[in-house]
């Protein structure tokens, strides 16, 4: 058991030093970003309100009657903030393709290699999704982080009674965005996570399926794909099909989503270990 869970570690930390260079870059985006986004866009508004005030000769309140107040909502909906978000969920979405046929680039195939190591080779695809995950979190807690001291330095910047009142997390949870890639609700944040791990789970699948069987294997991959998402989402159509909206509670229909979600897991690996250990040879 020791032996088995150093080898994993190993596994894992091998996995997180190659992607460590496309996190940091990840990473660096982000923070530039956003503090370029903290810093231009109440700048900006400051700006703007100063400068219709002087040509105008009105008060400030006149002023905000015409430009509104500026809320910390209102900054993090910016490209300045979005943007590298959105970046940071594609780019770890293409790394998860990449962290598996990256293996095959080049005429001698790294990924003989690997399965050639003598640990068992599920190991490899654990480790995969573990680092995947760790960069996951890791770019969430960066995300955090910047958008607090973000909060800071719009506060600082802008008049308090030009700046609508609304506190750090009412903010986030304002906008439907940060509202689920950053969910504060302990349950939903287990929600949207556990979603996050089973479309792992199938994507690897997918992708051992493609590398077992060539075009065939894509035709399998995109089938159980299907499959998977419409079981997955068979509960939320449930009350249609038996043509009741009040057949169901709605804990049943939470449980219901729970086991099928395990059941796909559980599928996923399952599919992956085989493939793994019977049809990807070396």
């Amino acid at each position: 058991m020791k032996k088995t869970l150093k080898a994993l570690l190993n596994l894992t930390t091998f996995e997180f030093d190659r992607i460590s260079r496309f996190l940091y870059v990840l990473i660096g985006i982000t923070l530039t970003a956003n503090l370029t986004g903290y810093i231009l866009t109440p700048v900006r508004y400051v700006n703007r309100m100063n400068a219709h005030m002087v040509q105008n000769s009105v008060t400030d309140q006149q002023a905000l009657q015409a430009f509104g107040e500026l809320s910390f909502s209102d900054v993090i909906s910016t490209v300045w903030i979005l943007g590298p978000v959105a970046l940071g969920i594609s780019g770890l979405l293409l790394y998860s393709f990449f962290i598996w046929y990256r293996e095959w680039f080049g005429k001698n195939t790294f990924a003989y290699r690997l399965l050639m190591l003598p640990v068992p080779r599920m190991h490899l695809f654990y480790s995969k999704l573990v680092v995947i995950y760790i960069s996951i979190f890791t770019l969430i807690a960066v995300q955090i982080i910047s958008l607090f001291i973000g909060f800071q330095l719009v506060s600082a910047i802008v008049p308090g009674e030009w700046l609508r009142s609304m506190t750090f997390l009412s903010a986030l949870n304002m906008h439907p965005f940060f509202y689920y890639v950053l969910p504060l609700e302990p349950w939903f944040f287990i929600a949207i996570n556990g979603i996050g791990i089973v479309f792992l789970l199938v994507l690897f699948t997918v992708i051992l399926m493609e590398r077992s069987f060539s075009v065939k294997g894509i035709m399998l991959g995109i089938t159980y794909g299907i499959a998977a998402l419409f079981t997955a989402l068979l509960p939320a159509f449930l009350p249609e099909v038996v043509g009741n909206h009040y057949f169901f509670y709605n804990s049943e229909l939470l449980i219901l989503t729970i086991l099928l979600l395990s059941f796909i897991s559980f599928a996923s690996i399952m599919i992956s270990r085989f493939l793994l250990n019977r049809k990807i040879t070396i």
